[in-house]
């Protein structure tokens, strides 16, 4: 009778074998530019599924759904490393399991956008005139907190970021364009305080999009950081004059 096989186990512990997952996790972060992308997405929308009230069950499908988006991606970044180790040369066999495997990853990332489509639209259309109205009689000096929140934050997920990439913080670029951050966070600030003033929202909307132009134009970003910098303006901002108003900011 045959011996079964049984692999070798290098984790001799589940604390160990625990370890091991987390620090899969953060060297697939370290790897992946997607998935760090993926992720200041995912947290911007729990919070937003937060600030919204969502359903026990809407929450539980956002959260279904952004997790097959990270899983999926983290099999892709482990398929891709898998495949590079076993034929680091130009190979169209391996271009195929590349290609197959980051297929998941996008139908995984249409199935989160679908969800996303078809809960959040309806709740922002009802909550959210209701909660720009509460929240535009906050006082103008409110904005210069926000406002310089914003720019630390936003300058501080650059500085993680270059220091992320061994490279110096001095630079230009980075994954987030902070000039368009506080362009956008500006622009929020005007819709939420002059929310009835379309003539204002669409002058400052100009005005932060030649801002997010100017450094495309100049070549300091690419296109996706300008991107990560007018979503990340815009969410920041209103969450935070959300928070101030909860607290009692008036």
């Amino acid at each position: 009778m045959s011996k079964k096989f049984r692999r070798n186990k290098f984790s001799s512990s589940i604390l160990e074998s625990f370890s091991n997952a987390v620090n899969g996790i953060f060297e697939a972060f370290y790897q992946e530019r997607n998935l760090r992308i993926h992720l200041i997405v995912a947290l911007f929308v729990i919070l937003a599924s937060l600030l919204l009230s969502l359903t026990a069950f809407e929450l539980l499908i956002i959260l279904i759904v952004v997790g097959v988006v990270f899983i999926s991606e983290l099999f892709n970044t482990a398929i891709e490393i898998l495949a590079d180790k076993l034929e680091p040369n130009k190979d169209e066999q391996i271009k195929l399991i590349k290609d197959i495997s980051a297929s998941a990853v996008l139908v995984s990332t249409i199935l989160a956008i679908l969800a996303a489509l078809v809960i959040f639209p309806k709740k922002i259309f009802s909550t959210t005139p209701l909660l720009i109205q509460k929240i535009s009689s906050l006082p103008e000096y409110v904005y210069i907190l926000v406002f310089m929140i914003v720019l630390i934050l936003s300058m501080g997920i650059k500085v993680w970021y270059m220091r992320l990439k061994g490279r110096n913080t001095n630079v230009q670029g980075g994954i987030i364009s902070v000039h368009s951050a506080l362009a956008f966070s500006t622009f929020t600030f005007i819709v939420i305080h002059n929310w009835q003033d379309y003539v204002s929202w669409f002058m400052s909307l100009v005005l932060a999009l030649l801002v997010a132009q100017s450094r495309l134009e100049a070549k300091i970003h690419t296109l996706s950081e300008v991107v990560n910098g007018a979503i990340f303006g815009i969410i920041v901002t209103y969450l935070l004059i959300q928070v101030i108003n909860f607290l009692g900011g008036t």
